[in-house]
């Protein structure tokens, strides 16, 4: 394809169409760049066909590399590829690598000064991939064609004296190594051999001239320029009176496919360690809930070892609460592929520690056996601070008691939300008579203390089923659920007396304290206000009457 006019798509955002076409601005062969943004352009403009090459992000706002490769394949569409990393899911890279898609470069200056070369290699390639498929149609289509065979082939072919002289080269061996004719009769095998394949092909010429034949053998030469040639081919000898009087050798040139190879073992090693050391927990599971795959980093961050649970079933680490939800979600993705499945859960790790995940699950396709892609994120600092947030919207911070907000939503549910309204309840005010006088005296410090033991000492008297809520300065309230006003007036009276017995201590200082308690009964349908009026009312009574006392 170098040459002539190249039409480039490219499937990807602004900024790597800049760096691409900045790093391939000076290439040799006309590139003409075409930039997409939407699947329906991409269903249009493959279509129009002819296309040298693509680049394509790993992700774009409504579609991926894997379904550009997917559609290639499907449409027996033959073009390079070129993967753009660092723009979408590592496992969209991977399931790429499935379809033979194995170039990919990075969007950084290290990657875009190798990416002409990786274009001449790729568009090369194309070309002789073409040029081979066109040799083959017209080679069918007339015999006399194969006059030309040895010149127009795309393998390499030479012969060889018995001094290692060449004897007799085509022109695809001349052009792949860079010589003339004349030169190429000037050179033995020596020439051109890498210092690599120095030692094998000495010892395959002397059995080659023993009769020998030698079927896939790869080696290596060093063409003109220098640049190493990886060749696979066979070789033979030519025999005449018993004796072998030249070698021939027809070869491929497999250098592209073996710096492919290099570079996609390059690439599959650094996706492995991305894999196995990924903040995320990577695992597969078949149909049956078992765990065929784990990445290092997931086993670690779950307290085991690989090997501990493999072949386990995914239950061993999910939140017994959690199974039923988690397993509904992942057979309804192995029924449905497209169907959304994403979760929040609980796992459970080997100490028993709870570990909260979002999970997102992929159907594996190609694969004889159906199994799912899971990955899993960690998200159990937000479901701590989640809780945090909850719970401190709902508490006093000095006495950790339910706070005016919680106990209002609690005594409203009473209110409004009965279902016996003649179930009695009763709300309790209790006031402290001398805490002004504490705080004064002692301080805000002092004042604080008093709170905190008082809401303990509260907390120690009243019954499981009541609510106990610190309505703010040292004002304290209790929804007493299920009894009638004179039971309430009761308990009541024990918390008045339990204070009333109480003694704080601060430093050298020791003060008696009392309570003043307002008690009356919740009426069904009352608002909020007006409760808590008559409750407030009943409790500045008791304190007009001379305090530490209870009135109803």
């Amino acid at each position: 394809m170098l040459g002539k006019m190249v039409k480039v798509l490219m499937a990807c955002s602004v900024e790597s169409e800049a760096a691409i076409e900045q790093a391939l601005r000076n290439h040799a062969a006309g590139l003409a760049f075409h930039r997409i943004y939407r699947i329906n352009d991409l269903h249009r403009t493959l279509a129009e066909g002819d296309w040298g090459l693509v680049f394509c992000d790993l992700e774009m706002s409504d579609f991926t590399a894997l379904d550009l490769v997917t559609l290639l394949f499907d449409e027996g569409i033959d073009v390079p590829v070129i993967l753009i990393n660092g723009t979408g899911a590592k496992a969209i890279s991977i399931r790429c690598l499935e379809f033979g898609i194995c170039q990919f470069i990075e969007r950084d200056e290290q990657y875009l000064q190798a990416l002409p070369l990786m274009v001449d290699i790729l568009l090369r390639r194309a070309g002789q991939d073409e040029d081979r498929r066109l040799m083959v149609t017209r080679l069918r289509e007339s015999e006399e064609r194969y006059v030309d065979i040895f010149d127009n082939t795309n393998d390499l072919i030479q012969s060889l004296a018995p001094d290692g002289r060449f004897v007799y080269t085509n022109r695809t061996w001349r052009e792949t190594m860079g010589y003339s004719e004349e030169e190429a009769q000037s050179l033995s095998l020596l020439d051109v051999l890498h210092p690599d394949s120095v030692m094998c092909c000495q010892d395959r010429f002397q059995r080659l001239l023993e009769g020998e034949t030698l079927s896939c053998i790869t080696f290596k030469f060093v063409a003109k320029s220098g640049e190493t040639i990886h060749l696979l081919g066979d070789c033979g000898s030519i025999v005449k009176n018993g004796g072998a009087t030249s070698t021939r050798g027809i070869f491929k040139n497999v250098t592209d496919t073996v710096r492919a190879q290099v570079a996609l073992t390059i690439t599959e090693a650094r996706y492995q360690a991305l894999y196995e050391n990924a903040p995320d927990i990577f695992s597969t599971i078949n149909a049956a809930g078992e765990i065929l795959s784990i990445n290092n980093a997931g086993a670690r961050m779950l307290g085991y070892e690989v090997a501990e649970l493999i072949g386990e079933s995914a239950a061993k680490v999910i939140h017994p609460e959690d199974q039923q939800a988690v397993f509904a979600c992942i057979g309804q993705r192995f029924g449905n592929p497209a169907a959304e499945c994403d979760i929040e859960y609980r796992k459970i790790r080997k100490d028993g520690s709870i570990l909260w995940v979002h999970q997102r699950a992929t159907l594996e396709t190609g694969v004889e056996e159906p199994r799912l892609l899971i990955v899993c994120r960690d998200v159990t600092d937000r479901h701590i601070l989640e809780a945090q947030l909850a719970y401190q919207a709902s508490h006093d911070a000095l006495t950790s008691l339910i706070n005016r907000r919680e106990f209002e939503r609690r005594m409203q549910r009473l209110l409004s939300g009965q279902a016996n309204q003649t179930d009695r309840h009763a709300l309790c005010i209790l006031d402290l008579d001398k805490f002004k006088i504490i705080n004064d005296s002692c301080g805000h410090m002092a004042g604080d203390e008093l709170l905190i033991q008082i809401a303990t000492l509260l907390e120690g008297q009243v019954r499981a089923r009541d609510t106990l809520a610190r309505l703010g300065g040292d004002e304290f309230a209790i929804l007493m659920e299920h009894v009638s006003l004179e039971k309430a007036a009761i308990l009541a009276e024990k918390l008045r007396s339990t204070i009333e017995k109480f003694q704080f201590r601060w430093h050298s200082q020791i003060f008696s304290i009392s309570v003043s308690i307002g008690v009356v009964s919740i009426q069904h349908g009352e608002s909020i206000a007006d409760t808590l009026n008559r409750a407030d009312m009943a409790c500045y009574g008791a304190k007009k009457e001379g305090r530490n006392r209870i009135r109803s």
